[in-house]
């Protein structure tokens, strides 16, 4: 159960391998990463169910988070305001993120954002995430990547 997804086991005792999430989740870690499970479709390759990505725009393994948050002293809450949080028909199934280059993370599909402490800030079936680390309505982008100069594939 690493939280990352960084470390998958392949199960040789017949007992059930590790299984989709009924609910589609991103965890807003305070002043570091987005951790989501779902089923998920990073860069066009199906990847497992856990994954923890850059919010900081500082990892040299983006999109995904590598720890450079820490040394790079960055600040942001795991706590925002609470926007729409309507209910979705469906709950689970593919998370399609596609990281656009010099830009945010494209996300379609079913999604339920939450804050650190598990609050739900959001329910959508396509946003932006900021993976820049400069927006002001973080973890969704408002466009500060191209202000500060952000690159990324």
């Amino acid at each position: 159960m690493c939280p990352s997804g960084a470390i998958q086991i392949d199960r040789k005792d017949g007992n059930p391998a590790e299984q989709p999430p009924e609910v589609n989740t991103c965890h807003i870690r305070e002043s570091g990463p987005l951790a989501i499970r779902a089923t998920l479709i990073i860069d066009s390759k199906l990847d497992g169910y856990r994954a923890t990505l850059c919010r900081c725009g500082q990892s040299k393994n983006k999109p995904y988070c590598d720890g450079s948050h820490h040394d790079a002293g960055f600040a942001a809450t795991g706590e925002p305001e609470t926007g729409k949080t309507d209910a979705l028909q469906t709950r689970g199934g593919a998370l399609d993120i596609r990281p656009q280059r010099n830009g945010p993370l494209a996300v379609t599909g079913p999604l339920e954002i939450c804050s650190g402490t598990g609050r739900v800030v959001a329910r959508t079936q396509a946003t932006r995430l900021c993976r820049c680390g400069h927006s002001e309505n973080k973890p969704f982008c408002d466009g500060s990547h191209a202000r500060a100069g952000f690159v990324s594939e």
